[in-house]
Parts: C-alpha cells; sequence; structure tokens
C-alpha cells in the first residue's frame, strides 16, 4: 500500500500537472496539500490547532496557528469550510469540501504516471548492482523517489536539534561529529539511489525528467509557508543587494560543476534583471582561497570541485587561477567585492553589537572548522548592521540578504536571531538558503515563465553533490589498501580516485557509504574502478578497428572507382579506336577499288596495245613483201618465240602483288593517306585487295595510334 505521503503527491502532482507551470496564484496553488488532511474530517469541526499539527506532522512543516488563519479565507473561498454564523466574529467553520470525484480522475491518473516512474527507479537501482542491500518492492521505490523529491534541500528547525559528540577513529585521532536531524526519513544509500536516477533520467530521457522536475516544484512551493507565510505577489523591481557565500559563488564560477553552474546563474542574472545587486563579502573571498587551495594540494581531494576537475568540467589552470585571486575573476563576471569587517562603522553597531557576534559564534559549534565558524558569524553580523534594524517578510523588500548552500547555518542564525530580539519570527532572516532564493525567483519572477526548468537545474545540481565522491569512502579503500602493503595498489588508487569514472563506479556499488567497503570486497571494489578504463579501451579498440575497416572500405572504394574508370576510359578509347578503324577501313576500301579501277583500266590499255601490234605485224603479210620486211617479220617471229619460251611478255596484262601495292601507295600519297595504309594488312589476287586489320600490341597508347 503507497503511504500517506505517496497518495498525497499523487494528489498534487495531478493538480500542478493540470495548472501547468505558469499559474501566478501561488497560494491558491497550495490549497491541495490540505485536501487529503481535511477529506478524512468532511462534516467535522475545524480544529485550527489540530490542523496546524496535522500539516507539520504530514509534510514536516513548522505550520502553526497564525499561518492557519491566513489560509482561512481562501479555505472558505474555495468551499472547504463553511462558517457556522457569519455574523460573529471570529467564527467557528465546518469542513465541507466538494465532491472528490473530479478529483479522483487526476489522481488516478497522477498515481499512474507515478507508479511508472517507481517501476523506472526500481530497473535502474537493480541494474546499478550496488554492494549495499535495496528495496524490493515497487511501493518502496516510489515512497523513496517521491519523498527524495519533494524534500531535496528541504531544512527546518528540526535539523537545528542537532547533538555532537566525540569519536575516535582507527588511527587513534579524536574528532567531533555532528548528529544533525535529518528532514526525512531516508537514508544514506537511498539518498544516493534517487540522485543517481535522477540525474540520469534528466539527461537521458527528457520526458521522465520532466516529470521528476514537476514533483520536485511541490517541495518548491512548500517554500512559501515554511516557518510563515511569505509574500506570494509578482516582483518585478528590487532594491535587493543579495551577497553570495563561498559555496554559492564558487558554483558561480563554475569551478564546481557544470550543473551547479547551471542553476545559479539564471537566478543571478534574473536578480539583476529585476534591479537587484550581487555581491560577495571579502571574508568569503578567503574562503574560497582556502577551499580551493585545499583541492589543489590534496593528492587525493574530494568534494564538488575534485568532481568537477575528475569530470573535465573545469580546467585545472582555471581552478589555480581562481584560488590565487578570486576577487578579479568575479569582477569580470559583474560580482562586486565588498571588504568590511564587523570593526568598522560603529554607527551601526547598535543594531548588532559584539556580544550578539559571540553568541552567533556560539551557535554555530556544528562546524568543524573555526575558519568557518568565524565567516558564518561576521557575514551574518555585516548583513545585520547594514539593514540598520530594518525588517520584511518580503525577500524582496529585506535590503540584504546572504544566499547560503548550508541549510543549517540558515536555520541556526534565523534562530538565534530571533532569540535575540534583533528579527521576528515572520521576517526575513540574514541568511536564506539557497532553495528558498531559488523558489522565490521562480514563483514570484519571470523564472517562472519557463515552466519546471528552474526546479530542473536545482534537482541535477543537488545530484551532483550528493553524488560526489565522499571522503569517507576513500578513507575507507584508502585504510584496506595500504593494509595490503603493495605500494602499487597504493598508486593505482590515488590515480583511479582522480578519474570521474571510476569514483562514480566505486559511489555506485557503495551508495556512498564507507561502511560497506570491507576486506572481503575490497579487490571487487578496484575492479569495478578500473572496469570504466577497461571498456573505455575496448570501446576505443572496437572504435579503431571499425575505423580502420571504414578506411579499408574507402580505400577499397576508391581503387574500385580508379579500375572504374579506367575501365571507362579504356572503353571509351576503345571504342574511339574502333570508330577510327572503322572510318579509315572505308576510306582504304574506297582507295583500293580506285586503285583496283585504275589498274583494270591499265590492262585494258594493254590489251589493246597488243591487239594493235598483233595487227600491224600482220599487215606487211597481206602485202607483197620485200626483202626488209620479209627479214623485219622472221626478226619479231624470233623475238616472240623467245618471249615465250623464257616466259616473259612483251606487254604484260597482270599486275603483281609489289605493283599492285606500289599503285595503291602511290594513289594513298596523293590522297595524303598513306599512314593509315599502316593499320591493315592487304592481299592482292590479281584483280582486287583483300583487306585484314593488323593486330595492334597493347604497350601502343592512343597517342602512338592517333
Amino acid at each position: 500500500m503507497p503511504s500517506t505521503l505517496t497518495r498525497t503527491a499523487a494528489r498534487i502532482y495531478g493538480t500542478l500537472s493540470g495548472l501547468g507551470g505558469d499559474a501566478t496564484d501561488v497560494m491558491g496553488r497550495l490549497l491541495p496539500f490540505f485536501d487529503p488532511l481535511l477529506r478524512s474530517k468532511q462534516g467535522h469541526q475545524f480544529d485550527v490547532e489540530g490542523f496546524a499539527r496535522e500539516v507539520r506532522d504530514a509534510y514536516k512543516w513548522n505550520f502553526n496557528s497564525d499561518v492557519v488563519e491566513v489560509f482561512l479565507p481562501r479555505l472558505v473561498e474555495a468551499g472547504w469550510l463553511t462558517a457556522d454564523d457569519p455574523s460573529i466574529q471570529p467564527t467557528t467553520y465546518h469542513i465541507t469540501l466538494p465532491d472528490i470525484e473530479p478529483v479522483e480522475g487526476i489522481e488516478g491518473a497522477a498515481n499512474q504516471e507515478l507508479r511508472s516512474l517507481a517501476e523506472e527507479f526500481k530497473e535502474f537501482s537493480e541494474a546499478l548492482s550496488p554492494l549495499t542491500a535495496i528495496p524490493k518492492e515497487i511501493e518502496e521505490f516510489e515512497d523513496i523517489l517521491i519523498e527524495w523529491l519533494l524534500y531535496v534541500e528541504a531544512f527546518s528547525e528540526k535539523n537545528i536539534e542537532f547533538s555532537t559528540r566525540v569519536v575516535t577513529d582507527s588511527s587513534g585521532t579524536m574528532r567531533q561529529v555532528v548528529d544533525v536531524p535529518r528532514t526525512t526519513n531516508l537514508t544514506s544509500d537511498e539518498r544516493f539511489l534517487c540522485a543517481r536516477f535522477v540525474a540520469e533520467a534528466i539527461r537521458s530521457r527528457p520526458e521522465t525528467g520532466e516529470r521528476l522536475a514537476r514533483i520536485a516544484s511541490i517541495g518548491l512551493l512548500t517554500e512559501v509557508v515554511q516557518d510563515f507565510v511569505k509574500p506570494t505577489a509578482p516582483v518585478e523591481a528590487s532594491s535587493l543587494v543579495v551577497y553570495l557565500d563561498a559555496p554559492v559563488a564558487m558554483e558561480y564560477l563554475g569551478v564546481s560543476g557544470k550543473a551547479s553552474r547551471e542553476n545559479t546563474v539564471p537566478v543571478v542574472d534574473e536578480l539583476r534583471r529585476i534591479g537587484a545587486q550581487v555581491r560577495v563579502f571579502g571574508q568569503s573571498i578567503e574562503e574560497i582561497k582556502r577551499n580551493l587551495g585545499a583541492v589543489l594540494q590534496n593528492p587525493r581531494p574530494t568534494g564538488p570541485t575534485a568532481q568537477a576537475l575528475a569530470r573535465n568540467e573545469v580546467m585545472r589552470d582555471f581552478v589555480s587561477q581562481v584560488s590565487t585571486d578570486p576577487e578579479s575573476v568575479l569582477s569580470s563576471m559583474g560580482i562586486a567585492v565588498t571588504h568590511r569587517t564587523i570593526d568598522q562603522t560603529p554607527s551601526e553597531h547598535q543594531y548588532f553589537p559584539q556580544a550578539h557576534w559571540t553568541e552567533i559564534y556560539g551557535a554555530l559549534t556544528f562546524q568543524q572548522s573555526l575558519d568557518a565558524r568565524k565567516h558564518d558569524a561576521d557575514v551574518t553580523t555585516l548583513v545585520m548592521r547594514q539593514r540598520n534594524g530594518h525588517e520584511d517578510r518580503d525577500i524582496f523588500r529585506s535590503r540584504f540578504v546572504i544566499a547560503t548552500r548550508n541549510g543549517l547555518v540558515a536555520q541556526l542564525t534565523r534562530k538565534k536571531c530571533i532569540e535575540l530580539g534583533v528579527s521576528s519570527p515572520s521576517t526575513t532572516p540574514p541568511i536564506v538558503h539557497r532553495r528558498y532564493l531559488t523558489a522565490s525567483m521562480w514563483l514570484r519572477t519571470g523564472l517562472g515563465e519557463q515552466n519546471f526548468e528552474i526546479p530542473k537545474r536545482l534537482l541535477l545540481a543537488n545530484c551532483e553533490r550528493v553524488l560526489a565522491i565522499r571522503p569517507g569512502v576513500v578513507e575507507a579503500v584508502k585504510k584496506l589498501t595500504d593494509d595490503l602493503g603493495d605500494p602499487e595498489k597504493t598508486r593505482q588508487l590515488d590515480l583511479l580516485v582522480s578519474q570521474h569514472r571510476s569514483t562514480q563506479a566505486l559511489m555506485d556499488k557503495t551508495l556512498g557509504n564507507s561502511g560497506v567497503v570491507t576486506s572481503d570486497n575490497i579487490a571487487e571494489l578496484f575492479q569495478e574502478m578500473i572496469h570504466p578504463h577497461l571498456e573505455e579501451e575496448r570501446k576505443r579498440g572496437a572504435a579503431a578497428v571499425q575505423a580502420e575497416k571504414k578506411k579499408g572500405k574507402e580505400t577499397l572504394k576508391k581503387l574500385q572507382g580508379k579500375i572504374d574508370q579506367e575501365k571507362a576510359s579504356k572503353e571509351s578509347i576503345q571504342a574511339l579506336m574502333d570508330s577510327k578503324v572503322s572510318e579509315d577501313r572505308d576510306a582504304i576500301e574506297a582507295l583500293c577499288k580506285d586503285t583496283e579501277a585504275k589498274l583494270a583500266e591499265k590492262k585494258k590499255s594493254r590489251r589493246i596495245l597488243g591487239l594493235f601490234l598483233a595487227a600491224l605485224f600482220c599487215v606487211p603479210m597481206l602485202l607483197e613483201p620485200s626483202s626488209l620486211v620479209t627479214w623485219a617479220s622472221i626478226l619479231f617471229a624470233l623475238l616472240l618465240g623467245y618471249l615465250t619460251i623464257t616466259g616473259n611478255q612483251l606487254i604484260g596484262t597482270r599486275f603483281s602483288s609489289s605493283s599492285a601495292m606500289k599503285a595503291l601507295e602511290g594513289e594513298a600519297k596523293q590522297r595524303r593517306i598513306e599512314k593509315k595504309l599502316s593499320a591493315f594488312e592487304f592481299d592482292w589476287d590479281g584483280s582486287q585487295f583483300s583487306i585484314t586489320n593488323r593486330e595492334i600490341p597493347e604497350e601502343i597508347s592512343p597517342d602512338q595510334l592517333f
């Protein structure tokens, strides 16, 4: 069965989904929180004190009867309360909520959507396979996720009821431990799982990330009723001066990681847009130097900056530059630095004397560092003195305020200022948590027009902080590694801790719990830390193989293209050659025909000449021959007889192959095409030529052919 918180969240989530992110009536948007508490008492008398107590128990708000009185007109207007006798003031009320049917439809759809998120969360957590135990039932995952989303970074008066104790660590060193009551009942393991899932979902699954941000926005809405009812009217202009605490200033600088900067920059930019000034105290500048210097000097650094360096989200040179001179870097980004000491401006001391500084310093016993305690006491004193006794419950009219990431400091200083009589319970304290500042900017300025982008960025920034590697886990691994007596293992640990993927694997397996690390699983943890790099090398090797294959395919493709091009060129040349040979053959055939005709004409002429000579030598025989003619005939007969015996001809009527070729070449020369003859071979049969193409050697180039 889902918890009361889960059922309440479903109803509120459904209502928010219907309203959207741009509703301006903040007080109206808070009414769904009260519906499940009032509905169980439908028709009964409304008890102001009892209702305030139920709200405190259900939502962990510092809700009192004064706050209930502020909401009474809203509850009456909505028809949730009905006055017993309106003519009597103050009057009593009965609970008369409207029919639940329309809300049930919303709640049913919301329940289904929340269950879907829980199923994703369960699947993700089981795939993570941590060494520590995780829930088994889907209902547990649903309750854990919703509670974390609603109370992420939330602080209340319950948190300042901390206790201190002294413990001795494994090395024999005594140190003070502060036990701070938590806003929720979630364990450290459960908070880590939630942060891990939410960070992955927002970055890789936009639709899931939008749902998670919408649930987280419910928690931001509660900031207007946390401790007291704060103003909810839209703000267009403000003369507020906001001092950034050192960790918040480091987020703005970008040395604490990408997500933290993306969460802080829009809020600072929006403050400037409405006319507010954003500054940093000189004391915070010194704290930034100390914090960054410690990271740069530590061989196994932890915390947001160390993680940002491991993820390559910030360059070490930039961190070193900021560590050396943070003031110059902040000034270049438009953040002014105010240098003041608590001894300056005696005229303001009356608003917060030295004795009050001592009280604040003494209250901050949870701070391990004396420098940090002095810093917080100093900046609280300076802000209260600059206010000159001015008080206002509207943060945008409070003149001066400090934005911090430390909710415990904000709650403690507020409580002490109330006890010292310099601040009222309903006014804005000197130090406010960045969650409240973010909620105020989101609900009351133009940032709300961006729907749930601001809650989403706040979620990511908190995830980044929760998932940062914890010193206790590193120390536990280091101790067991040193016990092995293997210097190489120690060196490997130093290298692995500086790599984001390795530290993330370590945190995933331990869920940030140092107690999980034992001698039995240290080898497994080392393997898990090395695995991302082995996997990266495997992927890199596979990528290199794929790249070589791709390169080989491209080379083969180029060669094939070249071959195809050469083949096409050869075919084109061959076609051109064939066309040229065909043209030449036609010309040569015509040449042969003409030569054959001329030779035939010569043959005919010779035959006529032979007949003429035969007739000429026959004439004397017909006439009276003289002795001269007789002897001439005898001589001619002897000549013909000799030519006949020897096989010679007086007048030849046949042409030899050589004479035919000579005649052909002569004819070609006249036509200036004698070079074309070399491409063919000729045979002469006595009356005509036969032509055959000459074989062309492959080594002959087209240029030689043409």
